[in-house]
C-alpha cells in the first residue's frame, strides 16, 4: 500500500502535465497563403495599410479609402491586394476585382520572372471575413492573368490572409 500511493500520485501529476492544453496562437499568426498551378505560396507577416481619402488636392484617384496588403514569400514572390470602398470603415464582405480599385497582383520571382494580375478580368474575388482596428483577415480565389499576355489564366485556389493594418493619409 505504501508504494501504491506514491505511484498513484506520480501518475496523476504526470498525466496532468502531459494533458495540459497548449496555448492556441493560430489567431496571432499573420500570413498570405494560396495555391497557384499546384504550388503553395506562403508569405509570413504581410503588411496592411489603409489609406484615408484626401479631398484637399486635385488628384481624383485618392478621393476614396483604399487598403493594400503586401507580403513576400521566402522565394521573393510578391503578393499585393488592393481594395477600395466608397467610405470608411472597410466592412466584411466580397470585393470583386471587376469593381474599380479592387485587384490582386503577384510578381513571381522564384522561377521565370512573371507578373500576374486580376485587374478587371472577371471572376476574382477577395472576401474580408473579419476586420477590426488592428487586423484584417479573409479569403480570395479566381484567375490571374500574365501581364505579357502569354498563356491562359492561372487559377488561385484556397487563398487566405491575415494581416496587421495601420491607417495613414494619402
Amino acid at each position: 500500500m505504501r508504494i501504491f500511493v506514491p505511484i498513484l500520485l506520480s501518475a496523476i501529476v504526470l498525466l496532468s502535465i502531459s494533458c495540459e492544453k497548449d496555448k492556441d496562437d493560430s489567431r496571432q499568426r499573420k500570413f498570405i497563403s494560396m495555391k497557384l498551378d499546384n504550388y503553395i505560396y506562403l508569405s509570413e507577416n504581410p503588411k496592411g495599410i489603409i489609406y484615408v481619402p484626401n479631398f484637399s488636392d486635385e488628384n481624383p484617384d485618392n478621393d476614396y479609402p483604399r487598403m493594400e496588403i503586401t507580403g513576400q514569400s521566402y522565394n521573393g514572390d510578391v503578393i499585393t491586394f488592393t481594395l477600395a470602398t466608397p467610405a470608411l470603415p472597410f466592412t466584411p464582405g466580397v470585393y470583386a476585382a471587376t469593381q474599380k480599385g479592387n485587384s490582386m497582383q503577384m510578381v513571381l520571382n522564384s522561377m521565370l520572372p512573371t507578373s500576374l494580375s486580376s485587374n478587371s478580368y472577371g471572376n476574382f474575388y477577395i472576401t474580408i471575413t473579419r476586420i477590426d482596428n488592428i487586423a484584417v483577415e479573409g479569403t480570395f480565389s479566381g484567375p490571374l492573368y500574365d501581364l505579357t499576355g502569354i498563356g491562359g489564366p492561372r487559377i488561385v485556389k484556397d487563398g487566405a490572409f491575415r494581416a496587421i493594418i495601420t491607417q495613414v493619409g494619402q
